[in-house]
């Protein structure tokens, strides 16, 4: 008998929270704008400095994928094709109402397209997370410290600090973990990301390289929403600039919401510059105008990348998914 529907009943859950939280958070937002300057500010921003924001923007995206690229040890992948095929993937993840796409899509793609090894592909992007998580913690201290306003939101910082803890621990402690249960190792995906940890462990050099290059990437998100603020006469301190572009980029990636996080992100952004004194229309418009420069780029590149390589790998990915969850339901059941 087949008829497993709970993970598609989660599916739809989570969709209904997400559009809940987009449409509530981004009503807040807005509520009381006056939309007539909002338009007008929009209308009337400089170019040059919507061009050199998105610029500096795919610079920052391309560092990203280098960082990728040090995280790989002996296999023969580029950056410029890590850069093609992350920005597709999150270009993605970026319309979906539950943002968990990114990783299933890299997987799919560079195992059934590049043909590299499942498990050093999910252990470099592990290690880049962990990395990116590692970046945050690091920046939300220090903020904290610049800005003690932030400490309403202690709350959520806890949670980072929490699931940060729990990541590094896997990652530290698998080579134990598979100890305690080595079944796992007959597994040739499990013995393959465990042998890629231990290779990317071994390079410490490289991977310290690879961390300075992922505060950079992040630390080019600045002056992105130093462009934007300076176009509409936002007169704020660079590090609370900072702090609402990390912040919002943060939140609007980690809660459901609706496709490319209307709502969530604005409110973030609007929250955040509240927080520093911002008029509304000012703030909702530069959170307009910085949620355009951070998602429709990937997305254009999704629409153009993924419609030649990336949705075979996507259902192909799914259907691999589906055959093994099927085979694990016929095993016969092991006697007691």
């Amino acid at each position: 008998m087949r008829v497993l529907r709970k993970p598609r009943v989660n599916r739809v859950l989570l969709a209904i929270l997400g559009v809940t939280f987009g449409l509530g958070l981004g009503w807040t937002a807005i509520r009381g704008a006056e939309w007539q300057h909002i338009s007008e500010a929009i209308r009337d921003f400089p170019p040059l400095l919507l061009i050199a924001a998105l610029a500096i923007f795919m610079v920052s995206n391309f560092l990203r994928a280098y960082r990728w690229r040090l995280c790989w040890v002996d296999e023969p992948v580029t950056t410029w094709r890590l850069f093609i095929v992350e920005n597709a993937a999150l270009g993605l993840n970026n319309v979906s109402p539950v943002r968990a796409l990114e990783e299933a899509v890299e997987l799919g793609i560079l195992t059934l397209r590049d043909k590299l090894p499942g498990g050093q592909v999910i252990a470099t992007m592990m290690m880049a997370r962990i990395q990116d998580l590692a970046f945050t913690l690091l920046f939300i201290t220090v903020a904290l410290a610049l800005v003690p306003a932030l400490l309403k939101f202690t709350p959520a910082i806890a949670f980072v600090f929490v699931f940060f803890a729990a990541w590094l621990f896997i990652l530290l402690r698998f080579g134990a973990i598979l100890r305690r249960f080595p079944r796992l190792r007959s597994l040739p995906a499990i013995s393959s990301f465990e042998d890629a940890l231990a290779l990317i462990y071994a390079r410490k050099q490289r991977m310290a390289y690879a961390f300075s290059m992922t505060c950079t990437y992040w630390l080019l998100l600045g002056p992105v929403g130093w462009l934007l603020a300076r176009g509409l006469d936002i007169d704020i301190g660079f590090h609370l600039i900072m702090v609402t572009v990390i912040g919002s980029i943060f939140f609007s990636t980690t809660v459901p919401g609706l496709p490319g996080a209307v709502g969530t992100f604005e409110f973030a952004a609007v929250a955040l510059m509240d927080l520093w004194g911002v008029p509304k229309e000012p703030a909702l418009t530069f959170a307009v105008l910085l949620h355009g420069v951070l998602f429709i780029p990937p997305i254009l590149m999704t629409i153009v990348v993924f419609p030649r390589e990336g949705l075979g790998s996507f259902r192909a990915i799914r259907e691999i998914m589906g055959q093994r969850a099927q085979a694990r339901q016929d095993e016969p059941s092991s006697p007691t």
